[in-house]
């Protein structure tokens, strides 16, 4: 609160505690100059105003906040389905590859996993069995396409009249050419 001037009473100074009294009393002011100040009305509403928003400001924040966290929720779902139908896709895409090649199914499938899970030891290993099986049987299938070997000492002795009997006149004339010392 503010001070009275006392300089504005006359003779306040030689005055007796009872006359100041009654000077005070008797003193008119002036009406203050509120112009540049807000009533508190005014202020009360305009503070009521604001905490409310601010509340309401609050509340739509934690929406806007949950509606994000939903957001990125789907998303990362999003990004993790993708990220499984591409591993698939890649499996399918190895495993032809590995089909068409010679490979069975079940190793054609699990060298496909790997692969599409970086696991190139798994990858060497399960081609170096794929290899070794290949090479058995394409050796089994050339044994069993080779002819047996004519018993005896595996050189056969040839006749003139054997020469003479085969009916291919390119490959008799071969066969004589061959063989002179039989024919002088």
């Amino acid at each position: 609160m503010g001070k009275i001037d006392t300089t504005a009473i006359e003779g306040y100074d030689a005055m007796t505690p009872e006359q100041k009294l009654a000077a005070l009393e008797n003193l008119e002011l002036a009406e203050p100059d509120y112009s540049g100040y807000v009533k508190k009305e005014v202020f009360d509403k305009t503070a009521s105003d604001l905490a409310k928003l601010k509340k309401e400001n609050m509340a739509k924040l934690s929406e806007d906040e949950r509606a994000k966290q939903e957001r990125d929720e789907e998303l990362q779902k999003l990004k993790e389905r993708n990220a499984e139908l591409e591993r698939n896709v890649a499996i399918t895409t190895y495993k032809a590859q590995y089909l068409a090649m010679g490979y069975d199914d079940a190793l054609a499938t699990d060298t496909a996993q790997a692969w599409a899970d970086g696991d190139h030891a798994k990858v060497i290993a399960n081609t170096a069995a794929f290899l070794t099986a290949h090479d058995k049987q394409v050796k089994a299938g050339m044994l069993g396409e080779m002819k047996t070997p004519p018993a005896g000492s595996g050189t056969k002795t040839i006749t003139a009249e054997e020469i003479m009997q085969i009916k291919d006149d390119v490959k008799r004339q071969q066969m004589i050419a061959d063989h002179l010392d039989l024919f002088q």
